[in-house]
């Protein structure tokens, strides 16, 4: 099954299981993160002042751009025949339309976010850095307001407006979520490095460190993943440069432990049939981290790709 590793070296590539290369590397503004489509169809932002997203063949071959209407693009997630982006620095969610063979045709919506919180330099304004979907609602995580913005996604491409989640306490800075299937809600926590846990109606239930090993000066988790039976959760922390495994039980995230992903600020990883695929993307290298069968935690690490500035790790149906 192919993996498509994305990069802020104006470049995305695609491996295979063994991680040789597919093809030549795609040359393409700052595609630090991507998805692909049922189509085969690859999408790609462009985080950049003015942001955009573009459409490519699985051969590389560029099908279209068309801007975001936002700054930084760093998120994408796919609806049914919609595309949806969101817009790091200035905190807001594209919408797009696709055509039935899976190209880009037409913006639908801009939703603009308005808000800031109590960090000074990360959250002056609003700034939305992942977007999910559920059925027809959209849940966009907003790392400057504090807050999780709740959307009904209209089979016309339009984002309602539902309601928002003011994270606590404030200063958290929520980066990443997944759904896990009992309904819970994790989010890694990036200015707090922490990790919260929410019910499916994103009532709080408990937070934990991101860390075992107290850093020893900043740390900033990235990424968050669940295990493919949903016993373990996975958070990545830049700083610590670590993975931090914990078991997910009834009562709550119980930590297990925190290891080396052997590479430097891991800032995307993908779960495997049985490891972890990490971006590290100071040091250039994309690592392997092999899963215990029975504990659920990833050692040792392996260096498998070297890899200018690698961003996102996204594995592809075709």
């Amino acid at each position: 099954m192919p993996l498509l590793i994305g990069s802020y070296a104006d470049q995305y590539s695609t491996y295979d299981d063994d991680f040789k290369p597919l093809s030549p590397p795609v040359r393409t503004p700052a595609p630090s993160f991507l998805t692909a489509g049922p189509t085969g169809i690859r999408y790609a932002v462009a985080e950049l002042d003015a942001g955009a997203v573009s459409a490519f063949a699985p051969d590389g071959t560029l099908l279209g751009t068309l801007s975001t209407g936002g700054g930084a693009p760093c998120h994408l997630a796919l609806a049914g025949d919609r595309l949806l982006a969101a817009n790091y620095a200035t905190g807001s969610i594209s919408v797009f339309a696709l055509a039935p063979d899976g190209r880009l045709d037409r913006r639908t919506d801009l939703a603009q976010h308005a808000g800031a919180s109590v960090v000074p330099d990360r959250q002056e304004g609003p700034h939305a850095h992942q977007v999910t979907v559920r059925g027809t609602t959209v849940h966009a995580v907003d790392l400057g307001m504090d807050a999780i913005v709740h959307y009904r996604l209209t089979p016309d491409g339009l984002l309602e407006h539902l309601r928002t989640t003011t994270v606590q306490p404030l200063g958290t800075g929520p980066r990443h979520l997944v759904f896990h299937p009992d309904g819970r809600v994790f989010v890694s926590n990036e200015l707090a490095s922490t990790v919260s846990t929410y019910t499916s109606g994103f009532e709080l239930l408990d937070v934990k460190p991101s860390c075992l090993v107290q850093p020893v000066g900043d740390n900033f988790p990235s990424e968050l993943a669940l295990s493919r039976d949903g016993r373990h959760l996975y958070v990545a922390n830049r700083g610590n440069d670590t993975i931090t495994t914990f078991a997910v039980e009834s009562g709550g995230l119980l930590p297990i432990d925190e290891v080396s992903t052997g590479g430097t600020w891991p800032r995307h990883f993908v779960v495997l049939d049985d490891a972890l695929c990490v971006a590290n993307q100071h040091s250039d290298t994309v690592t392997r981290l092999s899963l215990d069968p029975s504990s659920g935690v990833p050692h040792p690490a392996q260096v498998v790709l070297e890899h200018p500035s690698p961003s996102a790790l996204v594995r592809v149906d075709r």
